[in-house]
């Protein structure tokens, strides 16, 4: 018969713990500096865009934009001296050509990619001049004017023009309405906030400039703004329409195309609309099973402690649920290079999980060394430790989470 092997002394026991949390500190410090050494820094386009100094129209109450941190603008502003100049530049500019935008349709939208789909009209009317150039150039504006932020897809997002040619006005100008459909790239959305999000839908409208004869000092676009907006169909169901807004913007290439001379400028119209998501919906989509999760761990410790195994399934179970919500949630995302909103929310409920499975398994063991232990003043002073342990868990466990949800929603970056 074997000889029966002696549990390990308590001293040397605790000295093995300790050595076992030392081990998982130090492999996590290593893990977070190989992490660190190994990842990419992105690399800043030298591309760039201002808001010009011309008038833009925004449909979208400012007391929300205040409220919800969110702007549909792009780029940076100008500054006084700036603004000043670029007013001096359009007064100077050789071809004006004013630009209208109506939707009127908004529809699959994919934030996976992410782009939408949009149909409706675009207008243009532009001076005597600019048609001089068109035809000196045997071109016609449709071929000059294209839609820069266009994916490739079964409709290629052309502009389809609705007359054989364009109407000359009685002050000279030229007009003509165009159609487009087509599928269209998103820049520009809160992911860092999801699942509270606000995408902005552009259209994006720029001079396709084949011999250097149409960049910013010699073509400037004008918004209709008076005009331009969207229609009755351009709503997105399950997503709330925040308003629209047209305004006109200084392209910065960081190149020349080949043609010698300094870098190129030219002027760009963005139509935008903004969708965000309902705040309740969210919470009751992804929040609310998140909650319920985190109140079986809350209350992992009132369940029983001669029921150990129904204490230690309930973490496990909990992990593989939140495992699950999550990749489900996540298929809806592109793939990002930082944590949204709610990833740093489940990065919390994962510790507090963790901590409770630990802690179980901790206390299991201690209530077994209590069955065993004579009765005396050790005894009962290890009894008043674990059920203290028992009571205070809920509450420890809810401050550090609202702590810890607080400090990740605030110190969300502004950008997107």
């Amino acid at each position: 018969m074997a000889p029966r092997k002696e549990p390990l002394a308590p001293r040397k026991q605790k000295r093995w713990n300790i050595l076992a949390i030392a081990s998982v500190v130090l492999a996590s410090i290593l893990a977070v500096m190989g992490l660190a050494h190994i990842d990419v820094v992105p690399m800043r386009s030298r591309d760039s865009l201002r808001l010009s100094s011309a008038p833009r129209a925004l449909t979208t109450d400012t007391s929300q934009l205040l409220a919800g941190g969110w702007t549909s603008l792009r780029g940076e502003r100008l500054s006084a001296l700036e603004t000043a100049v670029d007013q001096q530049a359009l007064e100077q500019a050789t071809h004006l050509l004013q630009v209208g935008v109506y939707v009127n349709n908004t529809y699959d939208l994919d934030l996976s990619v992410p782009s939408f789909s949009s149909n409706g009209y675009v207008w243009l009317r532009w001076d005597g001049a600019l048609q001089e150039y068109l035809e000196a150039s045997d071109t016609t504006i449709d071929q000059r004017i294209i839609l820069l932020n266009g994916l490739v897809s079964d409709a290629d997002p052309v502009l389809n023009p609705l007359s054989d040619a364009p109407e000359q006005m009685a002050d000279g100008s030229y007009y003509q309405l165009f159609g487009y459909i087509g599928r269209f790239y998103i820049d520009h959305a809160s992911f860092r906030h999801y699942p509270f999000t606000t995408v902005s839908l552009p259209l994006v409208l720029e001079a396709d400039d084949v011999d250097g004869g149409l960049d910013y000092a010699n073509l400037r676009l004008q918004p209709d703004l008076q005009n331009s907006g969207m229609g009755l169909y351009a709503g997105i169901i399950g997503w709330l329409n925040r308003g629209w807004s047209i305004a006109e913007y200084r392209h910065h290439y960081a190149t020349n195309f080949g043609l010698g001379g300094p870098e190129n400028d030219y002027s760009q119209v963005v139509f935008d609309t903004s969708y965000g998501t309902s705040a309740w919906a969210a919470f009751w989509r992804l929040l609310l099973p998140l909650a319920v999760l985190m109140a079986m761990v809350l209350l992992v410790f009132k369940v029983r402690p001669d029921e150990q195994d129904a204490r230690a399934s309930i973490p496990v179970t909990v992990l593989l649920t939140l495992v699950f919500l999550q990749q489900t949630y996540r298929a809806e995302l592109p793939q990002l290079p930082f944590l949204t909103f709610l990833d740093q929310v489940y990065v919390v409920a994962y510790v507090v999980t963790l901590v409770a499975f630990v802690l179980v398994i901790w206390i299991g063991r201690r209530y077994a060394e209590l069955e065993e232990m004579p009765q005396g003043p050790e005894r009962e002073q290890l009894g008043r430790r674990l059920y203290r342990l028992d009571e205070l868990w809920p509450l420890a466990v809810m401050v550090f989470s609202s702590l810890s949800i607080l400090v990740c929603w605030l110190t969300l970056p502004t950008a997107t």
